[in-house]
């Protein structure tokens, strides 16, 4: 007779949650790798990418896309502004703030995050086909839309 056992970390291995955190992780990972190679940052990735979605961004809105807090920002943008990949200068309706662009470097910096981005995905993605692919990202939309419409009620209660 079979004996039935339970395993906690084979059942921690299948948790949805558990899943998509070590999912997120490694990407991030291997991003990071890759962008040392670069001389980069992730935070300075992530703003390269901003700014080349939003030319002209402000340095508050900016902060708000990458998730980071304006003192903070402003040292990613030093820095990237000291290596040629981004100009910041005053925004003509409030002198007090500044907008971001990128520089030609900075441009073909981005082109190359694209690049590197796509080809981890796909290395990622190995192994399912279209119809796997369509489902997994179905399943975390949903995911993400649940969390998204939480009350303030069942927020407090997880």
């Amino acid at each position: 007779m079979k004996q039935e056992f339970s395993n906690p970390h084979f059942e921690k291995e299948k948790s949805i949650g558990f899943l998509v955190h070590e999912v997120a992780r490694l990407f991030r990972r291997r991003f990071e790798d890759e962008a040392r190679i670069h001389g980069v940052t992730l935070p300075q990735w992530r703003a390269l990418v901003e700014i080349h979605k939003n030319e002209g961004i402000s340095q508050v809105s900016l902060a708000g896309c990458i998730d980071t807090d304006p003192m903070t920002l402003s040292g990613i943008l030093d820095r990237l502004e000291k290596r040629g990949l981004v100009e910041r200068y005053p925004d003509p309706n409030d002198s007090r703030a500044k907008l971001a662009r990128l520089s030609e470097e900075g441009g073909a910096l981005v082109r190359t995050a694209r690049h590197v981005g796509r080809e981890l995905y796909e290395n990622a993605l190995a192994g399912l086909d279209e119809a796997q692919r369509a489902e997994i990202a179905a399943g975390l939309i949903c995911i993400r839309n649940n969390l998204n419409n939480m009350t303030a009620e069942e927020k407090e209660a997880v």
